[in-house]
């Protein structure tokens, strides 16, 4: 019997050990590897951090009220990933009009035009579309999707596409723009999608990465920024083909302009990345970055090279087709 009891006292003690060791191994991979708590503006201040601006000739009614997001960024609703349907069969476009939509019972305080480079993911786009209407309807805003496809096999310039729907939407008086990738979808009701005062990275925390902040000056997936801020540092670098480096060079351009990088609190920041096949790494991306700290004012959207586009309008979206 005490050998028994000896033998089981053992055992505890190497089951407590054994846990103690994984969980000093977690605590040490995350301390290695991005951040779970980043610095972000604390749930009360946010509605006085908003970048409040419509677009020019906005139709608005005097006899209806303004539009309120208080109730919007205290929502404490939120899907998990394996909650997103895989079809909307019965999807409602109700609203939506060329991807722009207004809401009926309140004047918006919000305009923003959503730019989605895009090339070869019909089955992401099959989600992202009435998941993201559906989603922005709820949030009394006045906003358009805007689709920038690459139509060609030249390598992906997902830079060049940037500045491309930007300068369309900069053209139809957005004073707002929400660069976005097509297999990024929210999950928290809270996450208002408007801009802030300073740039705004919106997708600070995503499942593939275990909701961990990667690195501080990320901005790539999901990021919202003024138009004004946009042409002041002359958009994205035009010359970054295949994947990566783009997004890391437009976060220095945001720095040496001296603007900070904000974000909600991970809570209201929380994505999903759909599974897709990941274009090419651009072997040259490092040295290409490195060139550009010199070069920003002379590479962006000021200097766009010889593009063809064409815009068609479709009932979810606007099309703007470009062959680079």
């Amino acid at each position: 019997m005490m050998w028994f009891c000896d033998r089981l006292l053992q055992l505890r003690v190497s089951t407590v050990i054994t846990v103690i060791l994984c969980l000093i191994t977690v605590i040490q991979f995350f301390a290695a590897y991005g951040k779970y708590n980043y610095s972000h503006l604390p749930a009360e201040v946010i509605e006085t951090q908003l970048f409040k601006q419509i677009t020019p000739k906005l139709p608005l009614s005097k006899s209806k009220p303004d539009c309120k997001y208080d109730q919007i960024l205290s929502n404490k609703e939120s899907l998990n990933p394996w909650d997103i349907p895989k079809k909307f069969d019965s999807f409602n476009a109700n609203g939506v009009m060329n991807g722009t939509y207004m809401p009926e019972h309140c004047n918006p305080m919000f305009s923003v035009a959503i730019l989605v480079t895009y090339r070869n993911r019909q089955k992401q786009l099959d989600i992202f579309l009435p998941y993201m209407h559906d989603f922005l309807r709820k949030q009394n805003l006045h906003y358009k999707i805007y689709l920038i496809e690459q139509q060609d096999e030249k390598p992906w310039n997902k830079g060049v596409l940037y500045n491309i729907g930007a300068k369309q939407a900069i053209s139809d008086k957005f004073p707002c723009l929400i660069l976005h990738d097509v297999d990024l979808l929210p999950l928290d009701a809270s996450n208002l999608y408007a801009c802030t005062n300073d740039p705004r990275h919106m997708s600070s925390s995503i499942d593939k990465f275990r909701y961990v902040l990667t690195y501080d000056y990320l901005v790539g997936g999901a990021l919202a920024i003024k138009s004004d801020h946009f042409v002041a540092f002359n958009g994205f670098s035009n010359r970054f083909e295949g994947w990566g480096g783009e997004d890391d060079d437009f976060a220095h351009r945001l720095a040496s302009h001296k603007l900070d990088v904000v974000r909600f609190p991970r809570e209201m920041s929380r994505y999903t990345m759909m599974v897709h096949r990941q274009e090419s790494k651009n072997s040259a991306r490092h040295s290409i970055m490195g060139q550009n700290k010199a070069r920003a004012a002379a590479d962006g959207l000021s200097s766009l090279p010889y593009h063809d586009t064409r815009l068609k309008n479709h009932r979810l979206f606007t099309l703007i087709g470009a062959k680079l």
